[in-house]
């Protein structure tokens, strides 16, 4: 018979191991996101380290490549590789760096060559009345299902014009998300950038849908939700015809408009000029690759969501010249804001200069790609992480944020201190307990997106004073 002290001490162990084999458990990918992967023993172990839920998922690919490659020329001993990793070394800014302020609210840097970037966007926007300024937020899923720059837009759009929603794919995972339009799709394949390594259609859009048959198609319906959102003037679709045939456009009073389309290797654009608000697309055409679809004002604001879930950025320092320049013959971009940084964030990296030298290529590259553009580069929002039974900021934000602050200084772009717009150290508890965040401490949801926009706003007027 076993003494008192010896049973406690298996049942303490025993308990430990079931513990510690649930919380290494891949749960998520078990029951298809019905169960959330979590680490038990962090509410025991004060000092455990728990991944959070939102970084856990979809781990960007060529983050790790890159990775790795930055492992292999460090070791290598090659001369020539030694002196090309020297010759990209990044001067990280000082640690007590405040991002400046105006008017009480954080203001957008300007770190362009001669000090004219702010200028030259006041510029674009104040032109937007007689001609279209497109701008592209790229990032992930922070800015998913339209959250945040869907409320940039209708700011935007009630102050220099516009109407519709820009940008959107043929195809949705989660079409009922998004507020600023309704969407329903059949019978698309999606290919996202991640698995396009040597696809000549890799563009700024990191994704395009495949028609599986003929007569695949696809609706959207405006929003009565969001403003300026309910309608719009033109329907325009960017697109590769493996064979000839017709693309279909149904607008709002149910008649149909077919365009004839030739086989071609070459991106093509058919469009509807016809104020709209629903639309259905189809076409007869099996494997028609359709990069995006345009839902547009005549003039004003044209605002791109390009949201790319779990995706670190770095896949944007390859994109293809000539895919890029035939579509700028339609979709030009006059200012890009990257949103990006979340999925190479972890609570034990402290030192990101190797993402921050591969993000500089990617803003090297799309400054090559789209010359007329302004970058404007969003540092990370406050993320919370899990320490024991708490939640506190996780501690290396700082150091990516200055990471990211020095890709723009580097690459001569604008950036915008997030994190301090949202209120610093701290920020992500309190938009939390004001149910601005979801409970994984990271994203947005559709209050903290309006709320985060506002802010912005209220900063890039600021700034533009």
């Amino acid at each position: 018979m076993q003494h008192r002290p010896q049973k406690l001490f298996v049942i303490i162990f025993t308990a430990l191991v079931v513990l510690s084999v649930l919380s290494i458990c891949p749960w998520g990918k078990w029951t298809n996101g019905a169960l959330k992967d979590f680490n038990l023993l962090g509410d025991i172990l004060p000092q455990a380290a728990v991944v959070n839920e939102a970084m856990s998922d979809n781990i960007d690919p060529e983050l790790l490549e890159f990775a790795q490659e930055q492992e292999l020329a460090a070791d290598s001993m090659v001369t020539q590789a030694v002196e090309a990793v020297a010759d990209t070394v990044v001067n990280v800014p000082a640690d007590d760096f405040k991002a400046p302020r105006k008017n009480g609210s954080v203001v957008i840097e300007d770190y362009s060559a001669d000090g004219s970037g702010i200028a030259e966007l006041k510029s674009k926007l104040q032109g937007a009345s007689d001609a279209k300024m497109r701008i592209a937020m790229v990032g992930d899923s922070y800015i998913e299902g339209d959250i945040f720059s869907q409320n940039i837009r209708s700011s935007l759009q009630d102050l220099y014009g516009g109407s519709g929603v820009g940008y959107v794919g043929a195809f949705s995972q989660f079409p009922g998300f998004r507020q600023s339009v309704t969407q329903t799709s059949d019978n698309w394949d999606e290919t996202e950038i991640k698995n396009m390594k040597n696809d000549n259609l890799r563009t700024i859009l990191g994704r395009y849908h495949t028609a599986a048959v003929a007569n695949s198609k696809v609706k959207f319906r405006g929003s009565s939700k969001i403003a300026h959102a309910g309608s719009w003037d033109n329907t325009m679709v960017l697109f590769v015809a493996p064979r000839s045939g017709e693309i279909t456009f149904t607008g709002t009073d149910n008649t149909s408009e077919a365009c004839q389309v030739e086989g071609s290797q070459d991106i093509q654009c058919v469009a509807l000029s016809t104020t709209c608000t629903n639309i259905e697309i189809s076409s007869d055409i099996p494997g028609l690759k359709v990069l995006g679809i345009w839902l547009e004002g005549n003039n004003g604001v044209v605002l791109d969501n390009i949201s790319l879930r779990g995706n670190s950025g770095i896949s944007h320092r390859r994109l293809s010249e000539s895919a890029t320049a035939a579509m700028r013959r339609w979709v030009d971009y006059d200012l890009i804001i990257l949103e990006f940084g979340l999925n190479a964030l972890s609570a034990g990296q402290k030192d990101y200069t190797s993402y921050c030298k591969a993000m500089i290529e990617v803003v090297n590259n799309l400054k090559n790609l789209y010359p007329q553009a302004q970058i404007l580069i969003m540092g990370v929002g406050d993320r919370g992480t899990k320490s024991g039974a708490e939640f506190i900021s996780m501690k290396t934000i700082p150091a990516m944020v200055r990471a990211q602050r020095e890709v723009a200084r580097r690459t001569g772009s604008l950036f915008y201190d997030t994190r301090a717009a949202m209120g610093g150290e701290g920020a992500s508890l309190d938009w939390h307990k004001r149910k601005l965040l979801n409970s994984d401490f990271v994203h947005l949801n559709h209050k903290g997106g309006k709320e985060l926009a506002d802010i912005f706003i209220e900063s890039l007027s600021n700034s533009l004073q």
